[in-house]
């Protein structure tokens, strides 16, 4: 089973693609690792390898909090 997000990111490069020729999908990557590199900043992690386990959350552990 393909995670959804990994299908989301895909449908964007894809609409991008038709939309904006080579272009698009550039500007889609772009604003991915922009905002991975945000969100590392924010959480404290400097590098890849800085992202632990205790920084994800699954979509079960998520749903298992709100009990």
């Amino acid at each position: 089973m393909v995670p959804m997000a990994a299908l989301l990111v895909g449908r964007s490069v894809i609409f991008r693609l038709a939309a904006k020729g080579e272009r698009g999908p550039r500007q889609v990557i772009e604003m991915l690792k922009n905002e991975l590199e945000l969100t590392m900043a924010l959480s404290g992690c400097p590098t890849l390898m800085d992202i632990s386990r205790s920084h994800v959350t699954t979509e079960k552990e998520r749903l298992h909090s709100m009990l």
